[in-house]
């Protein structure tokens, strides 16, 4: 094998340049129906209107799963989550809870609203729901004496900046890269 010339014509090389040929189809083909019709014409409007391929921009979001109508208290609470998030140092771990969002975001206490009759139960189930999908499952923790039913690990290092968002609004934002937290 070694010193042996090849004469014969490399086949592949012949194959790859007979496919590379372009190859215009039979004007026959074209016309199901033999007619004396001309071409369809271009449209000069439309010609001037659009622009070349390389030219446009993003394609826009058409999925069906971007096609959800959202909850806008949850996008709205998903934002204070994140704001609150943001104030945290991330040079050590944090245990929060959806009492501590809401109470920091609001400036109301969660136990005096609960004596004087009121629910803040629907907005706490919204920021759980937040806090559960960026830090996993809660777990039961006593915080400065106090038992604390549902906490959430927030590990050291943690930027809110890094994480996409829960509500597809959000996400949008997140991927134009325009939101504040």
């Amino acid at each position: 094998m070694k010193g042996m010339t090849n004469t014969q014509p490399d086949l592949l090389s012949e194959v790859e340049s007979i496919l590379q040929q372009p190859k215009a189809p039979p004007a026959e083909s074209l016309a199901g129906i033999p007619s004396n019709a001309q071409p369809p014409s271009g449209s000069e409007q439309v010609e001037k209107l659009v622009l070349p391929v390389q030219d446009r921009p993003k394609m826009p979001y058409t999925k069906d799963k971007y096609i959800v109508r959202e909850d806008p208290h949850l996008v709205a609470w998903e934002r204070e989550t994140r704001l609150f998030l943001r104030h945290l140092s991330p040079r050590h771990g944090h245990r929060v809870s959806a009492v501590m969002v809401y109470e920091w975001a609001t400036g109301d206490n969660v136990a005096r609203i609960m004596a004087s009759g009121g629910q803040p139960s629907p907005e706490l189930r919204k920021i759980s729901k937040v806090l559960r999908h960026y830090f996993g499952k809660p777990y039961s923790t006593w915080i400065m004496g106090r038992k604390v039913p549902r906490a959430y690990k927030v590990p050291s290092g943690y930027y809110i900046k890094r994480h996409r968002p829960l509500t597809l609004e959000l996400w949008f934002e997140y991927q134009q890269k325009v939101l504040e937290a």
